[in-house]
């Protein structure tokens, strides 16, 4: 059997972690390898890393390039499962002794924000004071609004990698036929089938009714990164954002409408309370970094540095 190593190789160990409505979620933690000295004491770092929509802890490749480059400068790293990894996915409740189906096709955003907290309270308990949130696509959206929310003072910084605009991009990608995919969607959960899959015509990818309605209807919680402004007009969860924060975007298969570098311009301005924001193209890089792995992995640990000197 062939084997591929197209990363760094790091040693970590396979941890769980229990929400506060009790799902079971699965994940990796690397221990810090490196003791740097801040004022004195011992600095205890975790960076915590939320996948996107239908993703997982293990699938991106750029998730071993930012284990390796925390721990170069003597960061812990964790990545967890949430309850919206792969397409579906049976969740373990150990109190209850069963599982519960979620996935991303059912997932419901607001409940992401206790996966993160249940991963920042991981990295607390093992010793780590500070934590660096790092959401990819839409877990850069649940970061930011988990941070938003909370004002969770545990939180020093955000790593954003290719947040999406997911209003902007399902408008572009559907045009005229939007309303109807809507409307469809709508009709299914108010006759309590919410949970039906949206027909192949409206989305390429499988989704519930109700998570497509929660995901880009009038009352959606994704609109957090709408800079091209199809829904929204102001970002208040960005402007509430005070610890520094690292963007990251590549030029090709990206979830935003217009130019990276004018993303990555109009997002910085209304981060307008962030002490220090640092924007980052990578130029040929698609949305899952595929082939600029160390790119992006050169990137962080530059910034990372930045922070904990």
């Amino acid at each position: 059997m062939a084997v591929t190593n197209q990363g760094p190789s790091f040693s970590g160990e396979l941890c769980r972690i229990l929400t506060d409505d009790g799902l079971e979620l699965s994940g990796l933690y690397a221990e810090s390898r490196q003791k740097e000295k801040v004022k004195g004491q011992e600095s205890k770092v975790c960076l915590v890393h939320v996948h996107g929509w239908d993703g997982n802890f293990y699938e991106n490749r750029f998730i071993d390039h930012a284990a390796e480059a925390c721990r170069h400068v003597g960061v812990a790293f964790a990545a967890f499962n949430n309850r919206g990894h792969d397409y579906v996915a049976d969740l373990l409740r150990p109190a209850k002794r069963d599982y519960l189906q979620v996935g991303g096709m059912f997932e419901r955003f607001r409940e992401g924000m206790l996966d993160v907290k249940a991963a920042v309270d991981f990295a607390s308990s093992r010793g780590c004071p500070e934590v660096i949130l790092q959401g990819h696509s839409l877990g850069a959206m649940k970061v930011t609004y988990y941070l938003a929310k909370t004002h969770d003072p545990r939180v020093v910084g955000l790593v954003l990698l290719s947040p999406a605009d997911t209003l902007g991009w399902i408008r572009q990608k559907l045009g005229r036929a939007f309303p109807a995919a809507l409307a469809y969607a709508q009709r299914l959960v108010r006759q309590r089938r919410g949970r039906e899959l949206m027909p192949s015509r409206f989305y390429d990818s499988p989704v519930s009714a109700r998570t497509f309605v929660e995901a880009y209807g009038p009352k959606s919680l994704t609109g957090i990164f709408n800079i091209s402004r199809t829904d929204r007009r102001r970002f208040p969860e960005l402007a509430t954002v005070s610890v520094p924060v690292l963007l990251a975007v590549g030029t090709v298969e990206e979830y935003f409408v217009g130019t990276a570098q004018e993303f990555v311009d109009e997002l910085g301005l209304n981060l307008e309370n962030c002490r220090c924001f640092t924007g980052v193209v990578i130029e040929g890089a698609p949305h899952n970094y595929l082939g600029h792995e160390q790119t992006l992995a050169t990137e962080l640990e530059d910034w990372l540095r930045d922070r904990i000197g």
